[in-house]
């Protein structure tokens, strides 16, 4: 992230971000004499935890919503993950929580015999 996308991001001016970081407060890189900031590192900085980090489940797959189905009560999500292609069923409210569409990036994640889905940030 450049300086001005992490002042957007943590709603902070140009100077401002400048002093927390010259007094250690945000994390940061140099590369190429421009400070870089990583979004996590950033997160982590302000107790933020990674979307993932509250779920369980040891298998995740990565993959792009391919199509979207809903009822009532229901919604049908498929994923196209590579090799992979998934289907998951969630009910309605979790789908209108996640604001899934078509071409977002998606986690199945897979415990015994669920899959759960979290949308992923661009």
């Amino acid at each position: 992230m450049t300086t001005k996308d992490a002042a957007a991001y943590l709603r902070l001016t140009i100077p401002t971000l400048y002093r927390h970081v010259s007094q250690g407060k945000v994390p940061c890189s140099r590369i190429g004499g421009r400070w870089r900031f990583d979004r996590k590192s950033l997160d982590r900085s302000l107790g933020r935890r990674d979307r993932g980090d509250d779920v369980s489940g040891r298998n995740k797959i990565s993959g792009i919503v391919t199509g979207i189905k809903r009822s009532s009560l229901l919604a049908q999500i498929n994923l196209d993950a590579g090799p992979y292609k998934l289907t998951a069923i969630i009910t309605r409210d979790g789908f209108d929580a996640l604001k899934l569409r078509v071409g977002d990036s998606a986690t199945a994640l897979i415990k015994a015999t669920e899959v759960m889905v979290i949308k992923e940030d661009r």
